[in-house]
């Protein structure tokens, strides 16, 4: 009866201390991701404070750096009223090299919304991204027909910045055409644009510029 006891005795504490050790190792590979996505996170932290300052240096060359060329119209939506550009665009294959996006630069920033670009990047506080995925900020005045709105959105590897022109509704409009279209209206106040990225871990990949309204 004793040996009996001994060995349920021994089995049982075997097995509690197997099943302490699976805990544990299981208890630090939790640990260890949770290390691993933060620090992962910092990481993309620093490479959209790095963006950030590229686009505030009003450098054409860094500013080019960005991008991958050549940039095919399928992923990046950029238009401009020149002739010449569009020349070169179509003997390009309708795709924009580095040379024209340079020598166009002042018309493709305008396409891009960079100058909006610049403001989310003043409007937001990317440190916040460090305990949320999406941030966003309303530029709103009421005197003024129409407002901006700004968004970072997080949705694992691929990053989306936002830009976003709303019509202010509690604005008293006035007339502004023959057609008597109010200055808050949305064929004026409502378009979105938008620029992802792809984050490999370590860099930030532009992948597509794209709008509508």
């Amino acid at each position: 009866m004793k040996k009996t006891v001994i060995i349920l005795t021994t089995f049982v504490v075997l097995v509690s201390c197997n099943n302490s050790e699976k805990t544990k190792t299981t208890s630090d590979a939790q640990v260890s991701e949770q290390i691993s996505e933060t620090t992962k996170r910092q990481k993309l932290i620093l490479e959209l404070k790095k963006l950030r300052q590229t686009i505030a240096s009003n450098d054409e060359e860094k500013i080019a750096d960005i991008f991958e060329f050549p940039l095919s119209d399928e992923s990046f939506s950029i238009y401009i009223d020149d002739n010449s550009f569009n020349e070169q665009f179509k003997s390009n294959g309708n795709k924009i090299t580095r040379t024209m996006f340079l020598e166009h630069y002042k018309s493709i920033s305008e396409s891009i919304w960079l100058d909006q670009l610049k403001s989310l990047f003043h409007n937001i506080a990317i440190d916040s991204l460090d305990h949320k995925d999406t941030l966003v900020y309303e530029a709103y005045r009421k005197t003024e027909p129409c407002f901006y709105s700004y968004q970072i959105e997080l949705n694992k590897d691929i990053v989306t910045l936002r830009m976003n022109m709303n019509s202010n509704r509690n604005y008293e409009s006035k007339t502004i055409s023959e057609e008597e279209i109010p200055e808050n209206s949305s064929e004026i106040c409502e378009h979105n644009f938008w620029w992802i990225f792809k984050f490999d871990g370590n860099k930030l990949h532009l992948e597509s510029i794209s709008g509508a309204g």
